[in-house]
């Protein structure tokens, strides 16, 4: 299984708030916390092609200039799977995972997966869970984060494979 990670400036180590209108950008390397979610992928048979990350003020104003380069660049490095987050608890980050997953879920075949906590984001978790794979995560500072990178992994390696994701969803999902 070959990914790629979505983050914000903050998580991709670029960052506070203070740069939110970092632009769009990509590494092929795990940046900020996609280090704990490389090793959660090798667990499952997973290898990590790069980091992509957006601001999110950068994204809130060229929403769709950032889904068009990210969905296109996802698919010229041939990922079977992008993971977006943890957003934690940040509400714009929340919103910005939530739109990228349904824009790869419409734009290419290549499934997504957000992990988001529900505070702070449960009406944006209730527009979307439906349509969306958002797995359960904790709020910034809050426990079960490890928990819920594995499970962030597990489900990108179920999406990958094209496998029956629903008792998985009924575990540890929204």
């Amino acid at each position: 299984m070959k990914a790629i990670i979505i983050l914000d400036q903050m998580q991709a180590g670029l960052g506070g708030k203070e740069r939110a209108d970092t632009p769009l950008g990509g590494q092929r390397v795990a940046m900020g916390s996609a280090d704990t979610t490389e090793k959660a992928l090798a667990k499952n048979a997973g290898k990590l092609l790069g980091t992509f990350y957006c601001g999110t003020a950068y994204y809130t104003d060229n929403r769709e200039l950032v889904q068009r380069k990210f969905t296109k660049m996802a698919e010229q490095m041939g990922a079977d799977v992008v993971l977006i987050g943890p957003t934690y608890d940040y509400p714009e980050f929340a919103q910005m995972a939530c739109e990228l997953a349904a824009a790869f879920q419409t734009q290419t075949t290549i499934p997504a997966i957000a992990a988001i906590a529900e505070e702070k984001n449960a009406d944006l978790i209730a527009q979307y869970k439906d349509q969306l794979t958002i797995v359960k995560a904790p709020k910034k500072g809050g426990t079960g984060l490890s928990d819920a990178v594995d499970h962030l992994a597990e489900g990108a390696a179920l999406l990958a494979a094209g496998k029956d994701i629903s008792e998985f969803k009924a575990n540890y999902c929204y």
